[in-house]
């Protein structure tokens, strides 16, 4: 079970990543062909707006979502680098709980979004607004995922040493 999750989590970060890349692309040829059209042709795209905005809103919830996998939400490095070994444990146990907390609270609101704007469509695409809002729970489902592949032993074991340090987190000078 352990290592099925552990191959799930590693195909699902690659289809995010891959995913992220693909919506960031999205987002800025969208905004620049939007810019182009507004002022040099002075014939802006009535749909551009909307393909910009609901690109950015799933590159955020699943950059989120990678954010997680690879542990590189903001952190206390400052105070926790100065616990005991056990108080440490604790803060980090506290801090995945509540990100498992967040995950679970994503799939719930989002599920409830989803099924609140069902029959709403969008004004420029007439595309279902729930395709916008379901990018909630599907974070959710995915942070949940990283959060349970982590707590399996991959890389969220008992100490932090296989988290990524962030330039100036530890505290150390030069």
């Amino acid at each position: 079970m352990t290592r099925r999750l552990r191959t799930l989590n590693r195909v699902l970060i690659t289809l995010e990543t891959f995913a992220v890349g693909v919506l960031l692309i999205a987002v800025c040829d969208v905004v620049l062909l939007q810019v182009l059209m507004r002022y040099l042709f002075a014939a802006p795209n009535p749909w551009s707006e909307e393909v910009s905005r609901f690109c950015f809103i799933w590159l955020s919830l699943l950059g989120a979502s990678l954010a997680v996998a690879r542990r590189a939400h903001f952190r206390f490095d400052q105070v926790t680098g100065r616990l005991a070994p056990r108080m440490k444990r604790g803060v980090e146990a506290c801090a995945r709980a509540a990100v498992l907390l967040f995950a679970l609270l994503l799939i719930g609101t989002g599920i409830a979004l989803m099924d609140l704007t069902m029959g709403e469509r969008s004004a420029a695409l007439n595309l279902p607004v729930a395709l916008v809002y379901a990018a909630a729970p599907v974070s959710g489902v995915l942070m949940a995922i990283h959060m349970l592949a982590g707590w399996s032993g991959e890389g969220w074991g008992a100490s932090s040493q296989h988290a990524p340090q962030q330039p100036g987190s530890t505290g150390e000078t030069g």
